[in-house]
């Protein structure tokens, strides 16, 4: 398969399962003619989807390899008994497939706790990192940022952050081809006195490492002003601010809806906008942001809204993509070794 990679697909993750996964990567495929799928999951829904392909390229269908599982992982499963008694699910199966090397990248819209326990157990840490983040990118005045931890970790140490920090730059100087990565810890307040010890802590192990670029704490409110490449925090914090602003781009958009129907006047005021408002739009809607990434492992894990739509999935595929066609893991991996002091 030269000059092509192959994405494992836990298709049965998600609020609609394969109706949502098979069909984004059906419109996936049809766009990305160098990427090849195993898709995971049962056999006789998955083929279901598959049948209803609106594509007439008989090729495209043939980039698809169909592995049939008997379980998935649900919602309400508890990470520790999906490690007992579910490690051949459609989502353990496809990360097995990932850490033999049949995959160059995973992606599911699964459980999340399952995905870093099985992504744990089957692909293992990156050298030297205790647990891996969830890191996305967030919309920016200026253009984007790297967030992480944004909820894998709801509770970390000031090691865990620094090394948030270090994955988060190494990321980002790879995928944005930035020299020197902007670094700042999410706090309560700007000032060096402020936030709890383990955010103190950190700031002083990141002060003290030369080749980060940290420029101190962030409030909440300085997340979206853009300036920073890389915004690091526990996974509680995180979420809640990962969820606060799709809410917020939420009620924006059914703001905006509201607006074009109050008459014939907001109707031209919005007509002569219309331009600069659909880009807004645009720029907000959280399903061009979906897919983030399991950092820290030693292979492309990425995870999608559970409730995404299926532009939302293909989203997810693609930053499941460039992470692959960049090798990520194997770029970082020796970066951590010398950094973090690791044997090999």
């Amino acid at each position: 398969m030269a000059n092509s990679l192959r994405i494992a697909v836990d298709a049965m993750g998600g609020d609609l399962g394969p109706r949502t996964t098979v069909s984004a990567l059906l419109d996936f495929l049809n766009s990305h003619r160098q990427v090849h799928a195993l898709v995971f999951g049962d056999q006789t829904q998955v083929g279901e989807q598959l049948s209803l392909s609106p594509y007439k390229d008989p090729t495209l269908l043939s980039r698809i390899e169909v592995r049939h599982s008997d379980s998935h992982v649900i919602d309400s499963d508890k990470p520790s008994a999906v490690i007992r008694h579910k490690r051949d699910s459609s989502m353990g199966l496809a990360l097995q497939a990932l850490a033999a090397g049949e995959a160059q990248a995973f992606i599911s819209a699964g459980n999340t706790g399952a995905i870093m326990a099985l992504g744990l157990y089957f692909v293992k840490a990156l050298p030297g990192i205790s647990r891996p983040a969830i890191c996305t990118t967030v919309p920016t005045i200026s253009g984007r940022s790297y967030v992480l931890d944004l909820g894998a970790n709801p509770v970390c140490s000031a090691a865990q952050l620094y090394e948030f920090a270090l994955l988060g730059a190494l990321t980002a100087s790879e995928l944005e081809s930035i020299e020197s990565p902007s670094v700042r810890l999410l706090n309560v307040g700007e000032e060096s006195n402020k936030g709890r010890d383990d955010i103190q802590q950190a700031a002083a192990l990141l002060e003290a490492d030369t080749e980060i670029n940290y420029c101190g704490y962030i409030e909440g409110n300085g997340i979206f002003q853009g300036g920073t490449d890389v915004i690091v925090c526990d996974g509680f914090a995180g979420n809640v601010a990962l969820k606060t602003s799709e809410g917020l781009a939420t009620m924006v958009g059914a703001r905006f809806r509201e607006a074009v129907g109050r008459g014939w006047l907001a109707r031209l005021a919005l007509l002569l906008l219309r331009g600069p408002l659909l880009k807004l739009k645009v720029q907000l809607d959280p399903a061009l942001y979906n897919g983030a990434y399991f950092l820290g492992l030693n292979g492309v894990v990425v995870k999608s809204h559970g409730s995404a739509t299926q532009t939302a999935f293909v989203r997810a595929l693609e930053v499941a993509t460039a992470a692959a066609e960049h090798n990520l893991p194997d770029v970082l991996s020796p970066i951590l070794k010398h950094k973090l002091n690791q044997p090999g």
